[in-house]
């Protein structure tokens, strides 16, 4: 079974569907506190939430899915289980529960710092399982439980320290975690205990997929829950086509090559995929404002910038995953995505310029904008590809 996993199972798709529910709340805690101090916490949270996912993944992918049928039901399988989805139970209390009355979304509190140190250690727990379960694993279920230990000590300390100290704790609890995945000895890890590619690159494509998805989904849901006269059809059509050429760009660039070989490019692989997802939730929170406007607060000024701002920052990452795949043409394929990036930014900081009347126009113009750059960038992507030898004549 080890190394056997080319596809997800279902047990990761139901993974996956929870996390849709943490995702949707990060855009509507924004909403509530529009302050820089929100917006660090958010992104600590999200980078918490991501390692865990890649964390599952990672662990399903070398020892196994311990939800499987063809797994042999032993007490170690159902321990397995209940840490899994005592992991899940976690991610969920890390993403909702600043949003209790009273929470202010500035401040790291008591409950947001344990929830931090419940995910890490249940993590933690769950490769000290993995090592009894598949012994010959057992090395790398070592480091990855003593560096999720470790952390969880910094996310229990910043419980009672200032705001800016506990921040301070949580970025050195998160970079522990990280780096002992994508930090130095990760090219003696991949030889020694290798991933499989087909299964991970799969994981990642879905993760991103929900991602997007989530961006269209929140600006649906949201449109039914604030008091509107009506909702404007056709700026829920605009965010549809942002949406997709998100998608369509993604799943070409990135997707069709699979993951690259090497510690270098799987790190900037890797490092990029953290940063699509924090892009994702900007555009997310832009592409809400402007389907649901507030017009009692100045955040119409922003609307098109944050939109379309975030819009291009996540073609941007997608632009640094493609230089990390490598391969032929990797400088000239992330520099037209880099382009669309480029003009995306423009239209936002444009817009931004003409409000507060243009602001529509400018996410509208996005979305025609890259509905044309797309095709421009597949044409290219076409036009550099060697040209393929014709199939030989079984005849001949």
């Amino acid at each position: 079974m080890v190394g056997k996993i080319n596809k997800p199972s279902w047990s990761e798709l139901f993974f996956d569907l929870a996390l849709i529910g943490a995702f949707l709340s990060f855009g509507a805690d924004f909403n509530k506190e529009k302050t820089l101090g929100a917006a660090v916490e958010l992104a600590l949270k999200l980078l918490l939430i991501v390692w865990s996912w890649e964390q599952v993944t990672l662990f399903i992918n070398r020892f196994g899915d311990p939800f499987g049928d063809e797994e042999p039901r032993s007490a170690l399988t159902y321990a397995l289980q209940l840490v899994s989805g005592l992991i899940l139970l976690a991610v969920v209390v890390v993403s909702v529960v600043e949003t209790a009355p009273g929470n202010s979304m500035a401040e790291i509190n008591d409950d947001l710092s344990f929830a931090a140190a419940a995910t890490v250690l249940t993590v933690g727990l769950l490769y000290e399982l993995g090592g009894i379960w598949r012994p010959k694993l057992k090395g790398i279920a070592n480091r990855r439980r003593n560096a999720a230990f470790v952390a969880a000590l910094f996310f229990l300390a910043s419980a009672p320290l200032i705001h800016a100290v506990s921040v301070a704790a949580w970025i050195v609890g998160l970079l522990i975690v990280i780096l002992a995945t994508l930090g130095p000895g990760l090219g003696d890890t991949l030889k020694e205990f290798p991933i499989n590619a087909d299964h991970f690159s799969e994981r990642l494509a879905l993760f991103v997929l929900i991602l997007i998805g989530e961006v269209f989904v929140k600006t649906v849901v949201t449109s039914h829950l604030i008091d509107q006269a009506t909702v404007n059809v056709l700026q829920l059509g605009f965010v549809a086509v942002i949406c997709w050429m998100l998608w369509s760009t993604y799943q070409h660039e990135i997707l069709a090559l699979g993951m690259p070989d090497g510690p270098g490019p799987l790190r900037g692989w890797s490092a990029g995929h953290y940063l699509l997802a924090f892009t994702l939730i900007v555009a997310s929170v832009g592409l809400v404002w402007y389907v649901t406007p507030d017009v009692t607060t100045p955040v119409g000024d922003w609307i098109a910038l944050v939109a379309c701002g975030g819009t291009g920052l996540a073609f941007a990452a997608i632009a640094m995953i493609r230089l990390g795949a490598g391969g032929a043409g990797a400088g000239r394929a992330a520099g037209r995505i880099l382009v669309i990036a480029g003009v995306a930014v423009a239209i936002g900081l444009l817009a931004w310029l003409a409000t507060p009347s243009h602001w529509r126009v400018g996410v509208g113009a996005l979305a025609v904008a890259l509905v044309i750059l797309n095709q421009w960038r597949a044409r290219e992507d076409r036009d550099a590809s060697p040209p393929q030898s014709p199939a030989p004549d079984p005849k001949t």
